[in-house]
């Protein structure tokens, strides 16, 4: 509900008064003044919107490579919430806003050390800051929490530098260049064979998201590398999986907006994507093979839809 600021309904009162008082002295016959303006303050925009993503999958790949279900459906909803806390078109910090989520993945085969169908929940927490019309920085902390105990608690760091080129572009295609740099801070984000061995380590990542449009249909193709340290995957033997670039990724994803909803309900999209990954590190290879009961693949590919609701 919009407040109406107490000057204005002040303003609105006084007019009314105003109106009245004339109407007494003003008989059948006698000229009529002109109805004094009443000004309707412009509506402002909102501080807080939500994003509502409903996945659905054949697979559960994490952007590290991880397959960590292949079998069955996987549903992985998740929601933002993003607090706009500053805004200045004109300057040069241009907006800052806090997000803030959950994001889990349900899947219909039971799996895990203690077997179930709800297999992680994980809370999400950044600070974004817009500058010069197109750059963006981001930080942002994850936790990943398995609800089938197969792993300790993680918690993570992330830092991202982006540019959006879409006005450069005449509005029509963009390239969405960005780099990322991920800081394990807590317990491993990926498999371990000796947590005597297992060191908290990194990776960086570089990558595109060219978008453009056909009629009403968004096409994106979102590409990148993981550049990872020595010690983010572990091998069979305890040692480090090694370094240099672990995972390839890119998707082909279709967008199409569904101008049926009311406005009131908020921007409603169908999407469907097919995702492929190619992985090129040993220690990745041997904590795949634990996953998905030794099923040893270089290159995986993932196809996935579902629902997307702004408001």
């Amino acid at each position: 509900m919009r407040l109406i600021p107490t000057r204005f309904i002040s303003k609105t009162l006084a007019t009314v008064a105003l109106a009245g008082s004339l109407a007494t002295t003003l008989m059948a016959g006698s000229p009529s003044p002109k109805e004094p303006a009443v000004i309707t303050p412009a509506p402002s925009e909102p501080w807080v919107h939500a994003l509502l993503q409903l996945d659905f999958s054949d697979h559960y790949i994490t952007p590290r490579g991880l397959n960590v279900e292949n079998e069955g459906l996987i549903f992985q909803p998740l929601f933002l919430v993003f607090w706009d806390l500053y805004s200045n078109k004109d300057g040069f910090l241009n907006d800052i806003t806090l997000t803030t989520g959950v994001w889990s993945s349900f899947h219909s085969r039971e799996s895990g050390a203690d077997p179930g169908h709800w297999n992680e929940f994980d809370p999400i927490a950044g600070l974004a800051f817009k500058f010069a019309k197109n750059w963006k920085f981001e930080t942002n902390y994850t936790s990943f929490d398995s609800m089938v105990d197969s792993y300790p608690t993680s918690s993570h760091f992330e830092a991202k530098l982006s540019f959006d080129d879409s006005a450069c572009m005449g509005g029509k295609f963009s390239i969405n260049p960005y780099i990322a740099f991920w800081q394990e801070l807590d317990n491993k984000a990926t498999v371990t064979f000796n947590s005597a061995t297992s060191n908290r380590s990194h990776y960086f990542t570089v990558g595109i998201d060219p978008t453009f449009k056909i009629g009403s249909v968004k096409v994106e193709l979102p590409t990148y590398i993981n550049i990872v340290g020595k010690d983010f995957y572990q091998k069979f033997d305890g040692t480090g999986g090694g370094s240099g670039v672990a995972v390839f990724g890119s998707e082909l994803k279709f967008s199409v907006p569904l101008t049926f909803v009311p406005k009131d309900l908020g921007f409603w999209s169908l999407y469907a994507g097919v995702k492929y990954y190619h992985l090129s590190n040993d220690g990745l290879r041997d904590g795949n093979l634990v996953l998905t009961a030794n099923e040893h693949k270089d290159d995986l590919v993932q196809f996935h839809g579902g629902i997307s609701i702004f408001f």
